[in-house]
């Protein structure tokens, strides 16, 4: 990664702590370098630079304090990156990131949790009700990417010269948002009806039109209906997740994050409604899926579904009406109609949700028991159920046990948690993603 600062240093004044004579304010320089999490985008660290290159022996993380955030490590480059710990004039301060998303009542949302719920003239929503399940409409915003940044005791140049200790809290000039920045914005007008979708596209790095790729087709939940085209890429990890470069080396692939905005919910309705009929806004996502496949070079043996809440409801209903789209699906705490998904027996999916969903848990438990009474073996994680806090490795070592029985159908269930948080943890599970792209129609 590299990238050039912008702008001013922003410093809240503050009384200084006492330095010896010699000592010298040092900071001339703060970035903020974000990554997108299952909870959301937020700081995952911080770019201080200094006149020179510090001593790395004497730094340590008690040197310096980020107000609300914990710092895990401090390392050094000549470069304003983490890609090296070297002697150089740049510190950073990587950030210790937990799981902002509450995993209990809906109503105990955390700061992530989807923002909160507004009334809608529209009744055909996605809603699930209240305990437990989706809200009916919400003003999710963009993160506050700020930070507050101090360096709270003397630390030495290899010269020797001493940069005091500060009680400043300095602020970010510039912020570096890798995650969403790798997509490109675009939108596509209807021919026959006009209506507008914004989309966000990824294309692999040296894309190559001769030649073809994988797409990811991923669709966020309801909370992000919101006039902001890039919502699906700061609101969880469902579409960036695919895009970064550890996963591009393992699986090089278009990503497409389409954008369905308050705009259109005022225009033509909900994307889906829980009376499980095809709407407008369906057909325009789907005519925007078709426009997408058709105009770049992607391998139409491995097109690849994945959605939450509305997003996997979305992926449902074009699954049923157009049955050989999709390679294979993962279908991230949501539900349809029952009776319905008899067309989806035969098709290759993974069922993610929460056992503490009210709506998609049920309703997926009462889908799996149903293509198994038309013989289609599904295989499952008993209870108790999968525990979401372990580590990932654990995860993924449950996820390659399902894999072994060899089963188009997979479906995981994960304690407690609720039909927002299943998010939070699903797309960072890494032995799903791989199960997904090996699928080939």
């Amino acid at each position: 990664m590299i990238f050039q600062f912008q702008g001013n240093l922003g410093v809240e004044a503050a009384a200084k702590v006492p330095a010896v004579t010699s000592s010298v304010q040092g900071i001339s320089q703060v970035t903020v370098v974000t990554k997108t999490y299952g909870d959301g985008e937020a700081p995952a660290y911080i770019v201080l630079k200094y006149p020179e290159s510090l001593d790395s022996r004497t730094l340590s993380t008690a040197d310096f304090a980020v107000d609300g955030r914990t710092i895990e490590r401090v390392m050094m480059n000549t470069e304003p990156n983490d890609a090296q710990d070297v002697p150089g004039c740049y510190v950073i301060l990587k950030l210790q990131h937990t799981n902002t998303a509450s995993d209990g009542d809906l109503g105990q949302r955390g700061k992530q949790g989807d923002a909160k719920e507004k009334p809608s003239a529209d009744k055909k929503t996605d809603s699930v009700g209240k305990e437990g399940g989706a809200p009916i409409m919400m003003t999710r915003q963009p993160p506050d990417l700020g930070v507050k940044v101090s360096q709270v005791k003397d630390v030495k140049a290899q010269n020797g010269k001493q940069y005091a200790a500060s009680s400043m809290a300095y602020s970010a000039s510039a912020t570096v948002e890798d995650d969403v920045d790798r997509f490109t914005q675009h939108v596509y007008k209807d021919p026959s009806t006009g209506y507008e979708m914004p989309y966000n596209l990824y294309l692999p790095k040296d894309y190559d039109p001769q030649k073809t790729y994988p797409l990811v087709f991923f669709v966020a939940d309801a909370s992000a209906n919101i006039n902001n085209d890039k919502t699906p890429l700061f609101q969880g990890n469902g579409a960036t997740v695919w895009t970064e470069p550890e996963e591009q080396a393992k699986h090089p692939c278009i990503v497409l994050a389409p954008q369905y905005t308050d705009d259109l919910v005022k225009s033509i309705g909900m994307m889906t409604t829980d009376e499980y009929v095809w709407t407008p806004g369906l057909t325009l996502v789907t005519d925007l899926l078709q426009d997408v496949i058709k105009n770049y070079a992607v391998d139409p043996a491995r097109i690849y579904g994945t959605g939450q809440s509305q997003g996997g409801m979305a992926n449902i209903a074009i699954s049923d009406r157009y049955p050989d789209l999709f390679a294979a699906q993962w279908l991230v705490a949501c539900q349809w109609n029952v009776q319905e998904m008899a067309a989806m027996k035969d098709k290759t999916l993974w069922i993610t949700v929460c056992e503490g969903d009210n709506k998609a848990f049920p309703s997926m438990n009462e889908a799996t028991a149903f293509w198994e009474s038309l013989g289609s073996p599904v295989a499952r994680n008993a209870s108790p159920w999968w525990n979401s806090k372990v580590p990932v490795r654990e995860l993924d070592r449950q996820v390659n046990e399902l894999i072994a029985q060899g089963k188009n159908i997979n479906y995981t269930v994960l304690a407690g948690g609720n039909h927002m948080y299943t998010w939070s943890v699903a797309y960072g599970i890494d032995a799903i993603r791989d199960w997904l792209f090996a699928q080939k129609k």
